[in-house]
């Protein structure tokens, strides 16, 4: 079965006093964990993809192939945007890795830059996910509170002594 795991990594916040300015923790890395495709080469089935975000970074970690104690990786470095047309600008220099296979070739500049741009994709998909799981989880807990303050609790027809609809019918 094919299943994706996630872990989000928090930095510690400064207490401050004053109004709150935002509830959002600053994330510093997020991960996610991936099962086994067995229909796709071990060098081109992703195993954990790592976004740290504070610097800058993607890492690849693939499956590992038959046989071998180590997988192949890869490490991103986040390109700038230009501002004024939101294009990226890629070089050689922006990706390390480690490949298993001696044969393998290196990557051409094309086939990172879309990798790169995927990644940035995916990166923006997982902190909007994190993002909602929070917001999820605060909402969850205001009804909670909510819940909390308005609780009213119901005596049992059978509790004579505090019910009082059934002490007046038993004087009547």
């Amino acid at each position: 079965s094919s299943g994706i795991n996630a872990e989000y990594g928090y930095t510690k916040r400064v207490k401050k006093f004053g109004p709150a300015e935002g509830n959002e923790k600053p994330i510093n890395q997020i991960t996610e964990y991936y099962a086994r495709d067995s229909s796709l080469a071990a060098d081109d089935d992703i195993a954990e993809l790592t976004f740290l975000l504070n610097e800058e970074k993607m890492f690849l970690k693939h499956h590992l192939q038959d046989e071998r104690i180590i997988s192949s990786t890869h490490e991103y470095l986040k390109p700038v945007q230009s501002e004024d047309k939101g294009q990226v600008q890629i070089t050689l220099d922006m990706v390390s890795s480690f490949q298993v296979e001696r044969q393998a070739k290196s990557p051409k500049l094309i086939h990172i830059y879309n990798t790169i741009v995927n990644l940035m994709g995916r990166e923006e998909g997982c902190v909007e996910t994190v993002r909602a799981s929070e917001q999820e989880v605060r909402d969850i807990l205001e009804g909670r509170m909510q819940e909390e303050l308005t609780t009213e609790l119901s005596v049992s027809i059978y509790d004579t002594a505090r019910n009082d609809t059934a002490k007046k019918r038993r004087e009547e």
